[in-house]
């Protein structure tokens, strides 16, 4: 808050030092000489013209040190990729199986009408959009097997966003790179990604971090479908062998 005093008389001036000195502790206090004689004593500088500073009264009250915070800002320096997929990472086995049940029906339609493995394509849906209907990449990538638009349009999808559509439209686009690449499922999987042109033009997979990280995960997924579906089919066949021996001894029949 600005204090200004004004007065013209020279007795009174010593007086009001005094007492400003005491009141106003925590301010400068300027003395100014004004063009009609008159003396202004104020805790604030004046700039206008007519004004003369004749001298300036410190405070000599100690200013505070400031008290020093320190915050911690947590950083992100995790930077987005800008085709960043939806990722069924931290998922188990049992989940997957889960999410991947509604869409079997369409996917064993089209591995069958396409000639593409069935594991081929549930590990390309888990890691392109994690069976997620609505799922849309930054890059604009829509449904479950994460169509582009021009994309969708070749292939003759109508509506991206209906998931057999989607399936369909997914499974023909591998079916055509693996054709393209004589069968080679790593370069079907990085034309999937980066484009036909880019496996072409490296005349393998191509160096980009996403293409060949994609590339990795479906195939150990593809593997890991393998392995489990081989596994299910011994542990169902001896069972059946175990029921049909039970079932002789039952009998008497050895």
């Amino acid at each position: 808050m600005k204090k200004t005093i004004k007065f013209k008389n020279s007795v009174r001036i010593t007086l009001f030092i005094g007492a400003i000195s005491a009141t106003s502790l925590s301010a400068d206090t300027y003395y100014y000489h004004q063009s009609d004689g008159s003396i202004l004593l104020t805790d604030k500088k004046v700039h206008k013209k007519g004004y003369t500073l004749k001298k300036t009264y410190q405070s000599k009250r100690k200013s505070k040190p400031l008290k020093h915070k320190t915050i911690f800002v947590k950083k992100n320096n995790k930077k987005r990729s800008p085709n960043k997929r939806i990722s069924c990472k931290q998922l188990s086995a049992h989940v997957i199986r889960q999410k991947t049940h509604p869409y079997l029906p369409q996917i064993r339609k089209y591995a069958l009408q396409y000639q593409v493995e069935e594991n081929l394509i549930r590990a390309i849906m888990r890691q392109e959009s994690c069976f997620k209907v609505k799922a849309k990449s930054p890059v604009g990538a829509m449904g479950l097997m994460q169509l582009m638009p021009g994309t969708a349009k070749d292939l003759g999808v109508i509506n991206a966003w209906n998931p057999e559509q989607n399936i369909q439209g997914g499974v023909k686009y591998i079916s055509q790179q693996l054709q393209r690449f004589k069968g080679d499922k790593r370069l079907a999987l990085a034309a999937y990604n980066a484009g036909p042109g880019a496996v072409l033009k490296y005349r393998g997979i191509p160096p980009y971090r996403e293409t060949q990280h994609y590339v990795r995960s479906i195939m150990s997924e593809y593997q890991r479908l393998k392995k489990y579906r081989y596994t299910k089919k011994l542990v169902s066949s001896s069972k059946r062998a175990q029921l049909s021996s039970d079932f002789s001894i039952f009998w008497g029949r050895k």
